[in-house]
C-alpha cells in the first residue's frame, strides 16, 4: 500500500491565553478578582488601579450591610490546651500541678483523655481529672462517653446517674418502658430525666484548633425598592483600572525593541479591560433570568425555590451552558431572606400530577412535616409520602423521601421517638 499525501482542512478552536484569561475571570467572585487585579498590577506597568476611598467603599452600595473586604476581621479562637496549663500554673502546685498538666498534654481533639497513661498511676489520672473540672468546662479529661456525661451531674441525682450507667443503649434503641421498668420510674419522671440527660453534652471542648470566623463578600445584593425586586453588583469595593499616564507620553520615544514590549502590555491591559467588562454583563444577564423566575424565593425564602436549571437560563439568555455554570461559581447573593451561594438557586425538577416542584422546595416541605409531626408518634417516610401526595399533590417514592430524609440530617422515625 503506497503512502499518499492528503490535504484536510478542519475547524478547531484554539484556548488562547487571552480567552483563558477571560474564562479565568468571569469564575472569580468578588474577592477574587480584587486579588486577581493587584497581580495583574505588578506583572504589567502599564495597568494603573486606583482604589476607592474607605468612603467610597461604604457608599458603593447602599442596600449592602457588608464591611468592605480590607476591613474584613479574622478572629482566632483561642488555644485552649494553652489557656488550661496557664490556669492550672495559677490554680494547682507540686504533684497536683504535674499530673494536671500531664493529663492536658494528652487531651484528644474533643477533649477526652486515653483510658490509660503511661506516665502517671491510675489513681493520679482520676485525682487529675478531678482537679481539671475546677479549671476547665465540665466533663473534661475523660476517657469514655459514660465518665464525660457523669463528671458533668450532681452525685445525688440517682435516677440520672443510673440512666446513664446502665440505661443508655435501651435510649438509643428508644425503649421506654424497658428503661421505665429498670429505673422504677413513671414516664413523666423518666421524660424529666432524659430532658436534664440532654442538658450535657459528650463534647467537653475542641482542642488545639484555630477556628477563623471568615465574614462574606455578597457578589450580587438583591433588595425590594418600591415594593419590587431589584439587584446591584457588589463590586464598589474593587479598585479601577487605569492606562498609566506616562505610557502615551513616552512610547513614541522609546526604540523599537522596547516599542514592542510596551505594545505588548498594551494589548494586554486592553483584553484585561474587555474581560472585566464581559464578565459584568454575563452576571447581570444571568441574574436578570434568575431575579424573574425565582421571585417568590426573594419574597418568602426557600420553600417557594421554583425549578431553574443552567439550561433553562442559557437558552434564554442565548448563552452556553458552561459560560453560566462558570459565572455562578463561588459567588454569593445577599436578599431580604437571607444569605446564599448563586448556585443554590437552581435546582432540578421534579414532574408531579398537578406541578413541578424544585428538589430544594421538597427538603423543605419535608423539613415542616417532620417538625409538625407527633414527636410520640413519629411520621414514616411512607406516611411522608402520603402527605406530599394528598396535600401538595407531589408523587415521591418512599425511598426518595428516605434519601431525602437523609440528606436533610434526619433520622428515621425509629430514631425520632421521644417519650
Amino acid at each position: 500500500m503506497e503512502p499518499i499525501l492528503k490535504l484536510q482542512q478542519q475547524q478547531k478552536m484554539m484556548m488562547t491565553p487571552q480567552l483563558q484569561q477571560s474564562i479565568e475571570i468571569l469564575q472569580y467572585n468578588t474577592f477574587e478578582l480584587e486579588e486577581f487585579l493587584y497581580e495583574q498590577q505588578l506583572e504589567n506597568p502599564l495597568i494603573e488601579l486606583q482604589t476607592p476611598t474607605f468612603q467610597e467603599r461604604i457608599l458603593s452600595n447602599p442596600y449592602s450591610s457588608t464591611v468592605p473586604s480590607d476591613l474584613y476581621a479574622k478572629i482566632a479562637e483561642p488555644n485552649l490546651r494553652d489557656e488550661l496549663n496557664q490556669l492550672a500554673t495559677l490554680t494547682f502546685i507540686g504533684e497536683d500541678l504535674q499530673i494536671v498538666q500531664t493529663v492536658i498534654q494528652y487531651l484528644d481533639d474533643k477533649g477526652y483523655s486515653p483510658a490509660k497513661l503511661r506516665q502517671i498511676s491510675a489513681q493520679q489520672h482520676d485525682h487529675a481529672i478531678q482537679l481539671l473540672q475546677q479549671i476547665g468546662p465540665p466533663g473534661i479529661g475523660a476517657r469514655s462517653l459514660q465518665e464525660c456525661l457523669l463528671l458533668q451531674i450532681d452525685n445525688n441525682d440517682n435516677d440520672l446517674h443510673y440512666l446513664i450507667q446502665q440505661g443508655l443503649p435501651l435510649l438509643a434503641e428508644r425503649k421506654f418502658q424497658e428503661l421505665q421498668k429498670a429505673l422504677q420510674l413513671s414516664k413523666d419522671q423518666l421524660a424529666d430525666c432524659i430532658h436534664r440527660l440532654q442538658q450535657l453534652t459528650p463534647v467537653p471542648c475542641t482542642m488545639n484548633q484555630e477556628h477563623e470566623t471568615l465574614y462574606i463578600t455578597p457578589d450580587i445584593i438583591v433588595y425590594r425598592e418600591d415594593g419590587t425586586l431589584q439587584f446591584s453588583l457588589n463590586d464598589g469595593t474593587l479598585p479601577t483600572v487605569h492606562l498609566q499616564n506616562s505610557y502615551q507620553n513616552i512610547h513614541s520615544f522609546l526604540p523599537k525593541s522596547e516599542q514592542q514590549y510596551v505594545k505588548q502590555h498594551f494589548k494586554q491591559f486592553n483584553w484585561l479591560i474587555h474581560s472585566l467588562q464581559q464578565r459584568r454583563q454575563t452576571i447581570i444577564q444571568i441574574m436578570s433570568v434568575v431575579l424573574a423566575h425565582q421571585e417568590p424565593f426573594f419574597m418568602h425564602g426557600p420553600a417557594f425555590l421554583k425549578p431553574l436549571t443552567l439550561q433553562d437560563v442559557a437558552t434564554q439568555i442565548d448563552m452556553h451552558v458552561s459560560t453560566v455554570s462558570r459565572a455562578i461559581r463561588n459567588k454569593y447573593l445577599q436578599t431580604p431572606v437571607g444569605t446564599y451561594l448563586w448556585k443554590d438557586l437552581f435546582s432540578s425538577k421534579l414532574d408531579n400530577m398537578q406541578a413541578q416542584h424544585s428538589q430544594t422546595s421538597i427538603l423543605e416541605m419535608i423539613k415542616k412535616i417532620i417538625n409538625a409531626e407527633n414527636k410520640q408518634k413519629p411520621l414514616s417516610d411512607q406516611k411522608i409520602a402520603e402527605i406530599l401526595a394528598s396535600t401538595h399533590h407531589i408523587q415521591i417514592a418512599r425511598r426518595t423521601i428516605s434519601k431525602y430524609r437523609e440528606e436533610l440530617g434526619i433520622q428515621a422515625a425509629s430514631k425520632r421517638k421521644q417519650l
